[in-house]
C-alpha cells in the first residue's frame, strides 16, 4: 500500500515528450521516548481542542534527545507550552518539545539525531512549565504547510528513507494505481522521475545514491545506470531529441549524465544546491535547470555555460514546464504553491493551492496541471478549473508525472 508524505517536483511536455523533475524527501525521524509511558494521546489532545500532541510521563530533568537532525531554536515561556525547543529539520519540517525545565544548546546549534537538546519539566507552577499540571514531555511535529502532525504516524510512513514500491496510475483508467514490476523484480525508490521517449514510458529511481532505469517496453526490468553518489532525493530527467538525460545532486552540485555518453556523470558547475528538489525543462534545444539555493529558486541553462542566476522566487521545492515560448515555475512556500512565468518577469502569484508537500507540474494541450500531496493523497489542479485541487485517489511518499498519447500518468512510491 502506498504511503504519503512528499511529492516529486517538476515536469513538462515538449513536443509530446515529457521531461520531469525530482522528489521532495521527508527528513528521517526516530522515536527517542519509547521507554516512557504515553500519558495522553494525540486523539486526547484533539478532543480537548489542542492542535495535537503526545505526552510522555517522565521525571523533571530527564534528558531529551533530538528525534532527528536539524537546527535548534529555543522559545522561553511559549504560552501554554512553556519553555519550548524547536528542531528545524530539512524540507520545512519541525519538531517541538514543550514544558522544558532547561535549555542545553544555543539558538542555531546544529544537532544530529540523538543529541540532547534540553531537559524535561512540567511540574505545576514551575518556571517554564506553561499550563502543565504535572511532569511530562509534550511532543508534536509541524509539516511544511504549518499543520500539526503526529510524530509516531510520521515515523511509520517514513521508515528511515527506505525505498518503496513504485506504482503507476493512468488518467484513462480512473487513476487506478498498479505496482510496477518486471523480470528484474519490483521497481523501488526513495525518489522517482519519469520521461516519455517515443511510445515508451521510462522511470528513473534513486536507491542508496544509485540511479536505476526501468522501461515499460522492457517489462519494467530495472537496470543500474552506473550513476552513484546522488545525495538527498533530488532527481530529474529529460528526453531531448532521442537523448535521455539524468540530473542529480552530488556534493551540493548538480550533475548531468547522458545516455549518449554511457551515463558518465559530469558536474555542471551549479553549486550550493539543496539536495531535495531540482527540475529540468527544454526550450528551443536549450536545457534549463531549476534548483533551490539558499531558499530561492535559481535558473541555469546550457546555452550560458550553466551560469546560475537567482530568479528572486523563494521556495523549498520547484517544478517547471514550458508553454509555447514561456517558461513557468511552480514553487512551494509554507505549503502554498506559487506560479511565476518568464514572460511576466517571474512575478510570483499564489495559485490558491495550500497544504502541499512538494510539487510536480505538467503542460498538456495548453492546460497547465499541478500535482501535490495533500493529506496523504496525490491531488491534481488544473488552470482550466481555476486551480481547484482534486484528490486523484493515488497515494505515495514521492511521485512524478508524465503525459504520453494524451494520457496522464502518475508514478508514486
Amino acid at each position: 500500500m502506498l504511503r504519503a508524505a512528499t511529492l516529486g517536483a517538476g515536469a513538462a511536455v515538449v513536443g509530446g515528450v515529457m521531461p520531469t523533475g525530482a522528489a521532495y524527501a521527508a527528513p528521517v525521524i526516530y522515536h527517542p521516548f519509547s521507554a516512557y509511558p504515553i500519558t495522553d494521546t494525540w486523539e486526547g489532545h484533539l478532543r480537548r481542542g489542542s492542535r495535537g500532541g503526545i505526552d510522555f510521563g517522565m521525571g523533571v530533568g530527564t534528558p531529551l534527545p533530538a528525534c532527528g537532525a536539524g537546527t535548534v531554536q529555543n522559545i522561553p515561556y511559549n504560552g501554554d507550552g512553556g519553555h519550548t525547543v524547536t528542531i528545524h529539520h530539512g524540507e520545512g519540517y519541525r519538531s517541538q518539545y514543550l514544558h522544558l525545565s532547561q535549555f542545553l544548546l544555543a539558538d542555531g546549534a546544529s544537532v544530529g539525531a540523538g543529541t540532547v537538546v534540553g531537559r524535561s519539566g512540567g511540574a505545576k507552577g514551575a518556571p517554564g512549565s506553561g499550563s502543565s499540571t504535572g511532569p511530562h514531555l509534550h511532543w508534536h511535529m509541524i509539516d511544511p504547510s504549518g499543520t500539526y502532525i503526529n510524530p509516531l504516524e510520521y515515523i511509520a510512513r517514513n521508515p528511515a528513507g527506505q525505498p518503496r514500491q513504485v506504482f503507476e496510475a493512468a488518467s484513462n483508467a480512473g487513476w487506478r494505481a498498479l505496482p510496477v514490476s518486471g523480470s528484474g523484480g519490483a521497481v523501488t525508490g526513495t525518489s522517482v522521475a519519469s520521461i516519455g521517449a517515443g511510445g515508451t514510458k521510462i522511470i528513473y529511481s534513486l536507491n542508496g545514491g544509485q540511479v536505476w532505469e526501468a522501461a515499460s517496453n522492457a517489462g519494467w526490468r530495472n537496470l543500474w545506470t552506473g550513476i552513484s553518489g546522488a545525495q538527498g532525493s533530488a532527481l530529474a530527467a529529460l528526453s531531448l531529441g532521442g537523448e535521455k538525460l539524468i540530473y542529480t545532486v552530488v556534493g551540493g552540485y548538480v550533475h548531468e549524465a547522458s545516455s549518449y555518453n554511457g551515463w558518465r556523470n559530469l558536474n555542471s558547475g551549479i553549486g550550493g544546491v539543496s539536495s531535495s528538489s531540482i527540475a529540468v525543462i527544454a526550450l528551443a534545444g536549450v536545457k534549463y535547470v531549476y534548483s533551490i539555493v539558499g531558499g530561492y529558486v535559481h535558473e541555469a541553462h546550457s546555452a550560458n555555460g550553466w551560469r546560475n542566476l537567482n530568479t528572486g522566487i523563494p521556495g523549498s521545492a520547484v517544478a517547471a514546464i514550458t508553454l509555447g515560448d514561456t517558461k513557468i515555475i511552480y514553487s512551494v512556500q509554507g505549503g502554498q504553491v506559487w506560479e511565476a512565468a518568464s514572460n511576466a518577469g517571474w512575478r510570483n502569484l499564489w495559485t490558491g493551492i495550500s497544504g502541499a508537500q512538494g510539487v510536480a507540474a505538467l503542460s498538456l494541450g495548453g492546460e497547465k496541471l499541478i500535482y501535490t500531496v495533500v493529506g496523504g493523497y496525490v491531488h491534481e489542479a488544473s488552470s482550466y478549473n481555476g486551480w481547484r485541487n482534486l484528490n486523484s485517489g493515488v497515494r505515495g511518499d514521492t511521485a512524478a508525472v508524465l503525459a504520453l498519447g494524451g494520457v496522464k500518468h502518475i508514478y508514486a512510491a
